[in-house]
């Protein structure tokens, strides 16, 4: 035990601090890249496509949990080859944009060709306690 309780204190020594202090945030991982970030790390990598996308459809599916009761978007509607192109085209177009709010036009255009309203329209904010 004395032994686990003397790594645990060796591995906080070497942690940077703005870890330690790290604000809080509501939204983590590939999606909060800027568009042109995630464009110029494919470039580098083309093949990590996939792990940016992967980030995508949990983002979109997340947001469908809200809609299930009042119709979700189909996920399927579209192929995932024209899904992958459509946050391409749209990150070119706009490298200052999170990588998001590519992700989130292509939600809502989804969401308008299978005829139901855009997120924001239906989209209600938490009541408060």
């Amino acid at each position: 035990m004395r032994v686990r309780i003397h790594a645990f204190a060796i591995a906080l020594t070497f942690l940077p601090a703005h870890v330690l202090a790290a604000e809080t945030a509501g939204w983590s991982g590939a999606g909060t890249m800027s568009c042109g970030e995630v464009m110029g790390a494919l470039q580098q990598r083309p093949e990590d496509e996939n792990l940016f996308f992967s980030w995508a459809q949990g983002f979109m599916s997340g947001l469908n949990t809200e809609l299930l009761k009042r119709g979700e978007t189909d996920l399927n509607g579209l192929p995932l080859d024209a899904q992958k192109q459509f946050i391409r085209s749209y990150c070119k177009e706009h490298p200052r944009a999170p990588y998001f709010g590519a992700v989130f036009k292509l939600f809502d255009q989804m969401r308008h060709d299978q005829g139901l309203p855009s997120y924001e329209q239906i989209w209600q904010a938490p009541r408060g306690k």
